[in-house]
């Protein structure tokens, strides 16, 4: 049983201040498709998207799922969405909600380098260096937080807390 904890980690504001922030440090890159990996990364898609807001920047959902109803990674990652995808010759920017022990971001993008992109870059609202199991860098992170099992913005508990505008750790009650 968990409950969450007594304030949130990350405030709306603070959510909303970086997100204008990273929107910055993206736009110039000019990418032609954001690739947002769901369920997680909705939220933060949508308001990065809307800070970018470049006419022809087309957008992508791919399913991506390590985690089923627990807190801890099963090792096994499903994916789902790539059968139609047409990235070849494109700048990509695939989104994410949480970078943890790296290990769906690392087979992600080295499934999507078979499909010919230009580029692949990569962004993360939540970036959690302490659980990393893999070598891997993401390109553009929100916020760097320690090792502690977070919701809401999307983020989830067996689908539960997503849709808190703040994040959250959840503790053991």
């Amino acid at each position: 049983m968990y409950k969450m904890s007594k304030a949130p980690l990350l405030t709306a504001v603070q959510i909303q201040e970086r997100i204008e922030a990273l929107a910055a440090q993206i736009a110039p890159c000019d990418f032609d498709v954001i690739l947002s990996v769901l369920t997680g990364g909705f939220m933060f898609t949508t308001d990065l998207c809307r800070h970018i807001a470049t006419p022809k920047l087309q957008v992508a959902f791919i399913k991506a799922s390590s985690y089923g109803n627990s807190t801890e990674s099963s090792g096994e990652l499903k994916i789902s969405g790539l059968k139609h995808l047409n990235i070849r010759g494109k700048k990509v920017l695939v989104i994410d909600d949480i970078l943890d022990s790296g290990n769906t971001m690392k087979e992600l993008v080295h499934k999507l380098a078979d499909f010919g992109a230009k580029e692949l870059k990569t962004c993360v609202l939540l970036n959690k260096p302490a659980r990393r199991a893999v070598d891997f860098n993401v390109d553009f992170v929100g916020f760097d937080i320690e090792n502690k099992f977070v919701v809401g913005y999307g983020l989830d508990y067996a689908n539960d807390y997503r849709t808190l505008p703040e994040i959250w750790t959840l503790e053991e009650a």
